[in-house]
């Protein structure tokens, strides 16, 4: 039985059609994620479902007993007296039956004897639904959860109002996995998080058995925590198999089929269209006619709808080849360091992101290369004929008072005519221009801020989290602009996908220091695999040499190399054999199959990294 249904769903807000005829099934332990532009309808599906939005048209349903699980992406702290303690009441009937048994221990020692067997009885009932939930691992997964969510023993102490609005989503991410649901309905899961905490997230939601709608704009995430993707556009969704990867490949050759089918279509009725008007009174007039009522009978194709996408484009005055050098800093507030930087040159057209766990400085490290703050120690020097232009997070340079107009007006001294046409390139048409900044989603903030860069030419980009907010459209149109532009470009994301397709060298932020590494995210993580894969990796035992005959160092290392080699041959045939099955397009029939198949995939290519670096090591010997 299918745990959700939705069928023929229209939702509204007033007048303004969100969704219509909306129809899909999610079955038990499937996970789906839920993709398309800012204000296509994902977080209104999922108030539909929990009853907090009405439909207008069509039904849901939930299937009978289904605990469903929501986190939304506006929160509330919770009442209790610390974060641990929140946390701890996500399970009320854990609680209650561990309140019911202290309550049944303290009755057993003073309780008549002829009350004993009842209350005993009583006792393992208790006891027996109690072990039936876990509760008596219940605390131990409490703090394990909230650890994983970056929620340490200092924070677990505090009250949940005195979180910062990060710390706030990441309690209450933590209730949620903590509420053992049948559904969970995850809206921006993946907000506030640092890597890290995303990748345990990751790993937590592989191995739940829950079945999961999954909105999300982290392209990498929903590679790995999605196994089906439901695409919402132009009011109406579509159904994708596979990850998020695959949803990409799949949705071009289908609207490329679908564009093709209509040009076909439309060249078809013109020449028909053509036939009717030549033989209309003619001696063939009977068969223009038939032809006629063919024509009004047929079904229509209909063309694809367009995007609509950002239009970025970033201009780069010149500098200098040298922009940002120092000999080793200690960046801080109050005398409290931070992070430690060894020395370090940023040169023209160099592609610089900085990570690292939230808290560890990487924003503060940004503002110390701009000259905002002081280092606690060392000096950065600038090179000459650099401008700066940075990108706030939080949004802190829009004026909330000032309109869109106003603020792009101040930001470039353009007329407004000029600015009018420019917005259009922003997704801004019409009265849109009059509205203030401080009554703007998000997303609309962003692309206001996007715009102030396109106005500028500064030949240095400092980029603090700069897809926050962004729909998945906004960000890649958003990398598109970053690879054409030549300036240079340093940024902080916790955005592996972003980080990919954007840095050429990392700054990682480890234990309040810096390292320096060549790559990209995906590279640095294939260096880290190895590293922990060789660490792991048993010890081939010593043997003694026969007496006679000893083994040369360059002799043993032909031995492992030559049964490495046999390792990774196979390894490789199993990739391939993978590879193999996923182009196969009747394999998109089973979703689980492609789920299944995609996983392994992971864990071959995984193995077979590790491989690779162990045969390097023992080649070098």
């Amino acid at each position: 039985m299918a745990l959700l249904t939705v069928d023929r769903l229209t939702l509204a807000y007033g007048a303004e059609i969100i969704l219509r005829d909306l129809s899909f099934q999610l079955e038990p332990g499937q996970k789906l994620a839920v993709v398309g532009a800012n204000g296509s309808g994902k977080s209104s599906l999922l108030r539909a479902i929990i009853g907090e939005l009405a439909p207008v048209g069509g039904s849901l349903a939930v299937a009978p007993r289904t605990r469903v699980a929501h986190l939304p992406q506006e929160l509330e702290p919770g009442p209790h007296e610390s974060v641990y303690q929140d946390a701890l009441h996500s399970r009320p009937d854990i609680l209650r039956l561990r309140g019911e048994m202290a309550d049944l221990e303290s009755a057993l020692t003073t309780a008549p004897p002829d009350r004993l067997d009842t209350l005993l009885a009583r006792y393992g009932d208790v006891q027996h639904e109690y072990q039936r939930l876990d509760g008596y691992a219940y605390d131990n997964r409490v703090a394990e959860v909230l650890h994983g969510v970056g929620l340490q023993a200092a924070e677990q102490a505090l009250q949940p109002a005195a979180l910062s609005g990060g710390e706030r989503r990441r309690l209450a991410l933590a209730r949620l996995l903590l509420q053992d649901a049948d559904l969970l309905l995850l809206d921006e899961p993946t907000n506030h998080l640092d890597l890290e905490a995303i990748e345990w997230l990751e790993d937590f939601l592989r191995v739940n058995r829950a079945g999961m709608l999954i909105v999300s704009h982290d392209r990498r995430f929903l590679d790995r925590a999605a196994g089906a993707v439901l695409e919402l556009h132009a009011g109406g969704g579509e159904w994708y198999p596979g990850n998020y990867t695959q949803y990409v490949r799949l949705r071009g050759e289908r609207r490329a089929r679908r564009e093709k089918e209509y040009e076909a279509q439309q060249e078809f009725i013109t020449r028909t269209e053509e036939f009717i008007r030549r033989y209309r009174a003619g001696q063939r007039a009977r068969e223009a006619r038939g032809r006629q009522t063919k024509l009004d009978r047929l079904p229509r194709v209909q063309r694809p709808p367009e995007d609509r996408q950002l239009r970025i484009r970033l201009k780069a005055d010149t500098t200098s080849q040298q922009l940002f050098s120092s000999d080793g800093l200690r960046v801080g507030y109050d005398k409290t360091t931070l992070v430690t930087v060894p020395a370090f040159v940023i040169e023209a057209q160099d592609r610089l992101a900085i990570v690292g766990p939230n808290g560890t400085g990487k924003t503060t490290l940004l503002k110390a290369l701009m000259g905002e703050i002081r280092p606690l120690e060392g000096r950065v020097k600038s090179g000459a004929r650099a401008r700066l232009r940075y990108y706030d997070q939080h949004l802190a340079d829009l004026d909330p008072e000032k309109t869109i107009l106003e603020e792009l007006r101040t930001a470039s001294g353009l007329p407004d005519e000029t600015l009018r046409t420019f917005m259009g390139r922003l997704l801004f048409s019409g009265d849109d221009a009059f509205k203030q900044i401080r009554v703007l989603s998000g997303g609309e903030k962003s692309r206001v801020a996007l715009g102030k860069l396109m106005l500028d030419s500064a030949g240095v980009l400092l980029l603090d989290e700069p897809t926050n907010h962004l729909d998945i459209p906004a960000q890649e149109m958003l990398e598109e602009a970053l690879a054409d532009y030549e300036g240079t470009i340093v940024f902080v994301s916790h955005d592996r996908y972003f980080i990919d397709a954007v840095a050429s060298r990392l700054w990682v932020i480890e234990e309040g220091r810096v390292t320096q590494h060549l790559g990209n995210y995906a590279d640095y993580a294939r260096r880290r695999q190895r590293l922990a894969a060789t660490a792991a990796a048993p010890q081939p035992a010593v043997s003694r040499p026969a007496p006679g005959r000893p083994v040369s160092i360059a002799q043993s290392a032909e031995r492992q190399t030559t049964g490495l080699e046999a390792e990774i041959t196979a390894a490789e045939a199993e990739v391939r054999q993978i590879e193999e099955q996923l182009a196969d397009h009747r394999t998109y029939d089973d979703p689980e199959e492609v789920a299944r198949l995609s996983r392994a995939h992971q864990d071959q290519s995984r193995r077979l990294d590790a491989l690779y670096q162990q045969w390097e090591q023992a080649a070098g010997a």
